[in-house]
């Protein structure tokens, strides 16, 4: 589960590092730049693969989490990934399902 937690914790890093990027294109693209954010472009597609996954595999994570911590058992993972885990959840779900403004 430690494990887990680190690959959800990077990929939820990805997902915020995406929405930056998102709203760095926008912004260049209003100015009529048409490049990417990043010079390096499957850097770029890699992050935001990474990000749009992070929902899936963050949603098994706290579903997983939330079990461990009704059965007592949290105690080999960090309190501060659990809970950071949980506040992208809540900003995926936000940018996923109720912003329509994309």
């Amino acid at each position: 589960m430690r494990f887990f937690a680190k690959i959800v914790f990077i990929c939820n890093l990805c997902f915020v590092a995406s929405v930056i990027l998102r709203f760095v294109e926008k912004k260049y693209a209003a100015k009529g730049i048409t490049d990417h954010a990043i010079p390096l472009p499957f850097l770029e597609g890699t992050i935001a693969v990474l990000g749009e996954l992070a929902m899936i595999i963050n949603i098994f994570f706290c579903v997983i989490a939330l079990i461990l911590i009704l059965m007592k058992k949290i105690k080999q993972i960090p309190l501060w990934i659990v809970i950071f885990n949980f506040i992208i959840l809540l900003a995926q779900v936000y940018w996923f399902f109720i912003d329509n403004s994309k």
